[in-house]
């Protein structure tokens, strides 16, 4: 899904900005940072909340709030130091 990752395989850090699977969907809906920020919004919906996948009642789940960096800031902040999050979403 779009919210959070669901299985990470293998890192790799490049030169250049890879092609993703959702910015090769729709580049102007799916940006390179997707949702790390969710002061950010997505053009159609507010990424400032989230329900959580994989439970049975999941769908009925109560809204929370979506992390920086999908929970993962005090990890990967300082990757983003200097880049502007809403400029590539």
């Amino acid at each position: 899904g779009f919210k959070s990752a669901k299985s990470i395989v293998t890192i790799r850090l490049t030169e250049e900005m890879p092609k993703t699977s959702w910015s090769q969907f729709d580049a102007r809906e799916y940006g390179f940072y997707s949702n790390v920020n969710p002061l950010v919004n997505h053009p159609r919906w507010s990424q400032a909340t989230e329900r959580r996948i994989g439970d049975f009642k999941a769908a009925f789940a109560p809204k929370m709030k979506t992390q920086m960096f999908n929970g993962y800031a005090d990890q990967v902040a300082s990757m983003y130091n200097g880049m502007d999050l809403k400029k590539f979403y």
